[in-house]
Protein backbone atom coordinates (compact mmCIF):
# COMPACT_ATOMS: atom_id res chain seq x y z
CA UNK A 1 0.00 0.00 0.00
CA UNK A 2 1.44 3.69 -0.97
CA UNK A 3 0.34 6.96 0.72
CA UNK A 4 -1.92 7.87 -1.44
CA UNK A 5 -3.35 4.77 -1.07
CA UNK A 6 -3.60 5.13 2.27
CA UNK A 7 -5.01 8.46 1.96
CA UNK A 8 -8.16 6.96 0.75
CA UNK A 9 -8.98 4.82 3.73
CA UNK A 10 -10.80 7.18 5.96
CA UNK A 11 -13.39 7.68 3.52
CA UNK A 12 -13.52 4.24 2.43
CA UNK A 13 -14.95 3.80 6.10
CA UNK A 14 -16.85 6.72 6.49
CA UNK A 15 -18.94 5.16 3.09
CA UNK A 16 -19.23 1.79 4.71
CA UNK A 17 -16.98 -0.03 2.63
CA UNK A 18 -15.31 -0.95 5.24
CA UNK A 19 -15.35 -1.02 8.91
CA UNK A 20 -12.68 0.78 11.30
CA UNK A 21 -11.34 -2.34 12.24
CA UNK A 22 -10.56 -3.09 8.68
CA UNK A 23 -8.86 0.39 8.57
CA UNK A 24 -7.05 -0.19 11.98
CA UNK A 25 -5.54 -3.57 10.19
CA UNK A 26 -4.53 -2.26 7.20
CA UNK A 27 -2.87 0.98 9.05
CA UNK A 28 -0.84 -1.48 11.06
CA UNK A 29 0.11 -3.18 8.08
CA UNK A 30 1.55 -0.21 6.67
CA UNK A 31 3.74 0.76 9.25
CA UNK A 32 5.18 -3.08 9.47
CA UNK A 33 5.95 -2.67 5.79
CA UNK A 34 7.37 0.38 5.88
CA UNK A 35 9.47 0.61 8.95
CA UNK A 36 11.71 3.39 7.77
CA UNK A 37 9.32 5.93 6.73
CA UNK A 38 8.71 6.24 10.18
CA UNK A 39 12.31 6.08 11.34
CA UNK A 40 11.57 2.55 12.94
CA UNK A 41 14.45 0.89 11.62
CA UNK A 42 16.96 2.39 14.15
CA UNK A 43 14.80 0.13 16.91
CA UNK A 44 14.53 -3.65 17.88
CA UNK A 45 11.57 -5.80 17.24
CA UNK A 46 10.34 -4.89 20.73
CA UNK A 47 10.17 -1.41 20.36
CA UNK A 48 8.17 -1.63 17.15
CA UNK A 49 5.84 -4.24 18.63
CA UNK A 50 5.37 -1.65 21.32
CA UNK A 51 4.50 1.31 18.84
CA UNK A 52 2.28 -1.09 17.39
CA UNK A 53 0.23 -2.07 20.32
CA UNK A 54 -0.07 1.59 21.20
CA UNK A 55 -1.22 2.54 18.32
CA UNK A 56 -4.35 -0.05 17.91
CA UNK A 57 -4.74 0.95 21.71
CA UNK A 58 -5.49 4.46 20.81
CA UNK A 59 -7.04 3.81 17.21
CA UNK A 60 -10.20 4.68 18.17
CA UNK A 61 -9.29 7.82 18.95
CA UNK A 62 -6.70 8.80 16.17
CA UNK A 63 -9.58 8.13 13.34
CA UNK A 64 -12.50 10.40 14.65
CA UNK A 65 -9.68 12.99 15.41
CA UNK A 66 -8.61 13.11 11.80
CA UNK A 67 -10.28 16.36 9.79
CA UNK A 68 -9.51 16.30 6.10
CA UNK A 69 -9.92 20.30 6.23
CA UNK A 70 -6.29 20.17 7.89
CA UNK A 71 -4.52 17.61 5.11
CA UNK A 72 -4.37 14.18 4.36
CA UNK A 73 -4.56 11.50 6.43
CA UNK A 74 -1.00 9.94 5.62
CA UNK A 75 0.19 13.50 7.42
CA UNK A 76 -2.10 12.84 10.51
CA UNK A 77 -0.88 9.57 10.55
CA UNK A 78 2.83 10.56 10.21
CA UNK A 79 2.51 13.38 13.34
CA UNK A 80 0.58 10.71 15.59
CA UNK A 81 3.33 7.73 14.74
CA UNK A 82 5.98 10.19 15.83
CA UNK A 83 4.20 11.16 19.08
CA UNK A 84 3.54 7.55 19.79
CA UNK A 85 7.54 6.61 19.37
CA UNK A 86 8.82 9.70 21.02
CA UNK A 87 6.12 8.65 24.09
CA UNK A 88 7.77 5.28 24.70
CA UNK A 89 11.46 6.65 23.95
CA UNK A 90 10.81 8.76 26.82
CA UNK A 91 8.74 6.01 29.07
CA UNK A 92 12.36 3.88 28.22
CA UNK A 93 14.32 6.57 29.27
CA UNK A 94 12.60 6.88 32.83
CA UNK A 95 13.54 3.00 33.26
CA UNK A 96 16.73 3.18 32.40
CA UNK A 97 17.40 5.93 34.99
CA UNK A 98 14.96 4.02 37.35
CA UNK A 99 17.67 1.06 36.72
CA UNK A 100 20.22 2.77 36.98
CA UNK A 101 19.79 4.78 40.65
CA UNK A 102 18.69 1.28 42.05
CA UNK A 103 22.03 -0.56 40.76
CA UNK A 104 24.03 2.50 42.25
CA UNK A 105 22.10 2.96 45.47
CA UNK A 106 22.35 -0.96 45.96
CA UNK A 107 26.25 -0.87 45.22
CA UNK A 108 26.32 2.14 48.09
CA UNK A 109 24.18 -0.06 50.54
CA UNK A 110 26.22 -3.33 50.14
CA UNK A 111 29.59 -1.12 50.41
CA UNK A 112 28.15 0.51 53.87
CA UNK A 113 27.27 -2.59 55.31
CA UNK A 114 29.08 -4.94 54.06
CA UNK A 115 30.83 -5.56 57.66
CA UNK A 116 27.35 -6.07 59.07
CA UNK A 117 26.33 -8.51 56.77
CA UNK A 118 29.14 -10.76 57.78
CA UNK A 119 27.95 -10.75 61.53
CA UNK A 120 24.09 -11.45 60.83
CA UNK A 121 22.30 -14.23 63.06
CA UNK A 122 20.07 -15.97 60.27
CA UNK A 123 18.02 -17.11 63.37
CA UNK A 124 16.58 -13.94 64.44
CA UNK A 125 16.61 -12.44 61.14
CA UNK A 126 12.78 -12.22 60.74
CA UNK A 127 11.28 -12.37 63.91
CA UNK A 128 7.50 -12.76 63.33
CA UNK A 129 5.12 -10.31 65.12
CA UNK A 130 2.65 -10.93 67.23
CA UNK A 131 -0.77 -11.97 65.87
CA UNK A 132 -3.09 -9.01 64.82
CA UNK A 133 -6.27 -11.00 65.85
CA UNK A 134 -6.12 -12.84 69.13
CA UNK A 135 -9.24 -14.33 70.56
CA UNK A 136 -11.67 -10.92 71.75
CA UNK A 137 -12.01 -10.62 75.45
CA UNK A 138 -13.93 -7.64 77.07
CA UNK A 139 -11.55 -4.12 78.17
CA UNK A 140 -13.76 -4.79 81.53
CA UNK A 141 -12.33 -8.07 82.22
CA UNK A 142 -8.37 -6.95 81.37
CA UNK A 143 -9.04 -4.44 83.55
CA UNK A 144 -9.67 -6.86 86.71
CA UNK A 145 -7.12 -8.41 85.64
CA UNK A 146 -4.97 -6.14 86.82
CA UNK A 147 -6.55 -5.32 89.52
CA UNK A 148 -6.23 -9.17 90.82
CA UNK A 149 -2.37 -9.59 89.66
CA UNK A 150 -1.77 -6.54 91.92
CA UNK A 151 1.77 -5.97 89.77
CA UNK A 152 4.12 -3.56 91.13
CA UNK A 153 5.40 -0.55 89.93
CA UNK A 154 8.28 -1.90 87.87
CA UNK A 155 5.87 -4.29 86.67
CA UNK A 156 3.25 -1.40 86.13
CA UNK A 157 6.01 -0.08 84.05
CA UNK A 158 7.25 -2.88 82.20
CA UNK A 159 3.43 -3.42 81.02
CA UNK A 160 2.95 0.41 80.31
CA UNK A 161 6.28 0.56 77.87
CA UNK A 162 5.48 -2.48 76.44
CA UNK A 163 2.20 -1.41 74.75
CA UNK A 164 3.50 1.90 74.06
CA UNK A 165 5.89 -0.19 71.83
CA UNK A 166 2.88 -3.13 71.28
CA UNK A 167 3.20 -2.50 67.02
CA UNK A 168 6.82 -3.48 67.34
CA UNK A 169 6.65 -6.53 69.71
CA UNK A 170 7.37 -9.62 68.56
CA UNK A 171 6.52 -12.80 70.23
CA UNK A 172 9.53 -13.87 71.89
CA UNK A 173 8.74 -10.17 73.44
CA UNK A 174 5.43 -11.04 74.45
CA UNK A 175 6.70 -14.40 75.83
CA UNK A 176 9.29 -12.65 78.24
CA UNK A 177 7.36 -9.83 79.24
CA UNK A 178 4.69 -12.23 80.69
CA UNK A 179 6.78 -14.20 82.47
CA UNK A 180 7.98 -11.29 84.06
CA UNK A 181 4.48 -9.53 85.02
CA UNK A 182 2.71 -12.75 85.05
CA UNK A 183 0.06 -11.66 83.31
CA UNK A 184 -1.41 -14.49 81.10
CA UNK A 185 -0.35 -14.48 77.22
CA UNK A 186 -4.21 -14.47 75.80
CA UNK A 187 -4.80 -11.07 78.03
CA UNK A 188 -1.61 -9.36 76.54
CA UNK A 189 -2.24 -10.35 73.42
CA UNK A 190 -5.81 -8.59 73.63
CA UNK A 191 -4.14 -5.37 75.25
CA UNK A 192 -2.07 -5.48 72.15
CA UNK A 193 -4.80 -6.22 69.43
CA UNK A 194 -6.67 -3.08 71.23
CA UNK A 195 -3.35 -0.66 71.08
CA UNK A 196 -3.38 -2.09 67.28
CA UNK A 197 -6.62 -1.40 66.54
CA UNK A 198 -6.32 2.57 67.63
CA UNK A 199 -3.66 3.05 65.07
CA UNK A 200 -5.65 1.98 62.14
CA UNK A 201 -5.24 5.88 60.78
CA UNK A 202 -1.37 6.47 61.93
CA UNK A 203 -0.95 3.70 60.18
CA UNK A 204 -2.06 4.90 57.15
CA UNK A 205 -0.35 8.37 57.80
CA UNK A 206 2.88 6.82 57.99
CA UNK A 207 2.41 4.62 54.60
CA UNK A 208 1.84 8.26 52.86
CA UNK A 209 4.64 9.94 54.57
CA UNK A 210 7.18 6.71 53.56
CA UNK A 211 5.39 6.87 49.80
CA UNK A 212 6.13 11.11 49.89
CA UNK A 213 9.76 10.28 51.19
CA UNK A 214 10.56 7.54 48.18
CA UNK A 215 9.38 9.69 45.96
CA UNK A 216 11.30 12.49 46.85
CA UNK A 217 14.69 10.34 47.36
CA UNK A 218 13.93 9.12 43.68
CA UNK A 219 13.24 12.41 41.85
CA UNK A 220 16.31 13.59 44.46
CA UNK A 221 18.85 11.31 42.14
CA UNK A 222 16.84 11.15 38.80
CA UNK A 223 17.62 15.58 39.09
CA UNK A 224 21.07 14.71 40.19
CA UNK A 225 21.88 12.31 37.50
CA UNK A 226 20.83 14.87 35.14
CA UNK A 227 22.44 17.85 36.20
CA UNK A 228 25.66 16.00 36.03
CA UNK A 229 24.90 14.54 32.19
CA UNK A 230 24.70 18.00 31.80
CA UNK A 231 28.04 19.01 33.60
CA UNK A 232 29.75 16.28 31.55
CA UNK A 233 28.69 17.83 28.17
CA UNK A 234 29.17 21.03 26.63
CA UNK A 235 25.82 22.54 25.26
CA UNK A 236 25.02 26.06 24.41
CA UNK A 237 23.90 28.72 26.46
CA UNK A 238 20.39 28.10 26.07
CA UNK A 239 20.36 24.54 27.90
CA UNK A 240 21.85 27.02 31.38
CA UNK A 241 18.60 27.61 32.05
CA UNK A 242 17.60 24.34 31.81
CA UNK A 243 20.59 22.93 33.95
CA UNK A 244 19.71 25.81 36.66
CA UNK A 245 15.58 24.38 36.69
CA UNK A 246 16.96 20.72 37.13
CA UNK A 247 19.63 21.64 39.94
CA UNK A 248 16.52 23.88 41.89
CA UNK A 249 14.16 20.54 41.79
CA UNK A 250 17.24 18.31 42.97
CA UNK A 251 17.58 21.12 45.84
CA UNK A 252 14.08 21.00 46.46
CA UNK A 253 13.14 16.96 46.72
CA UNK A 254 16.66 16.56 48.31
CA UNK A 255 15.26 18.97 51.10
CA UNK A 256 12.03 17.55 51.51
CA UNK A 257 14.01 13.53 51.58
CA UNK A 258 16.04 14.92 54.40
CA UNK A 259 12.92 16.41 56.27
CA UNK A 260 11.10 12.98 56.25
CA UNK A 261 14.35 10.77 56.93
CA UNK A 262 14.49 13.54 60.22
CA UNK A 263 10.82 12.79 60.66
CA UNK A 264 11.33 8.85 60.77
CA UNK A 265 14.78 9.30 63.18
CA UNK A 266 13.13 11.62 65.68
CA UNK A 267 10.19 9.20 66.20
CA UNK A 268 7.33 11.48 64.84
CA UNK A 269 6.07 9.14 62.78
CA UNK A 270 6.11 6.21 64.78
CA UNK A 271 3.21 4.18 65.44
CA UNK A 272 2.79 4.45 69.11
CA UNK A 273 -0.63 4.14 70.71
CA UNK A 274 -1.78 7.18 73.12
CA UNK A 275 -1.23 7.65 77.00
CA UNK A 276 -5.49 7.69 77.04
CA UNK A 277 -5.51 4.52 74.77
CA UNK A 278 -3.20 2.58 77.43
CA UNK A 279 -4.85 3.93 80.58
CA UNK A 280 -8.02 2.95 79.92
CA UNK A 281 -6.85 -0.64 78.99
CA UNK A 282 -4.76 -0.97 82.55
CA UNK A 283 -7.90 0.71 84.46
CA UNK A 284 -5.35 3.69 85.26
CA UNK A 285 -5.74 7.16 84.98
CA UNK A 286 -3.59 8.91 82.03
CA UNK A 287 -1.13 10.73 84.51
CA UNK A 288 -0.19 7.08 85.79
CA UNK A 289 0.81 5.88 82.28
CA UNK A 290 2.89 9.12 81.72
CA UNK A 291 4.53 9.00 84.62
CA UNK A 292 6.00 5.26 84.35
CA UNK A 293 6.95 6.79 80.79
CA UNK A 294 9.10 9.74 82.58
CA UNK A 295 10.45 6.96 85.14
CA UNK A 296 11.75 4.66 82.68
CA UNK A 297 12.97 7.55 80.82
CA UNK A 298 14.93 8.67 83.93
CA UNK A 299 16.53 5.62 84.55
CA UNK A 300 17.34 5.15 81.07
CA UNK A 301 19.14 8.81 81.31
CA UNK A 302 20.86 7.29 84.82
CA UNK A 303 22.09 4.24 82.89
CA UNK A 304 23.63 6.06 80.18
CA UNK A 305 25.01 8.99 82.69
CA UNK A 306 26.77 6.26 84.89
CA UNK A 307 28.53 4.22 81.51
CA UNK A 308 29.91 7.37 80.56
Amino acid sequence: MKPNELNDLPEKMYCGKISEKQLVECICRFVIHNYPVFGLQKYDEDFRQDVILMFIERSHRIIHNFNPAFGDFFTFLYCYMCTIINTLIKKRMLQTMKDKINIQECILELDQKEEEYHRIDFKNFELPKAPFAPPKIPVAELQQTFKDLALKHKDKKIIVLALKSSYYLTDEQIKRICNLSGIKKEYFYKLIQNCKESLDIKSGRREKAEERRNFAYYHHKRYKIMVENLAEETYPKSMELKKEKYTSMEEKHRRNWKRLNKAFEKGHIYLRPTNRTIACLMGICERQVNYYIKCAKKELEKDNSDEK
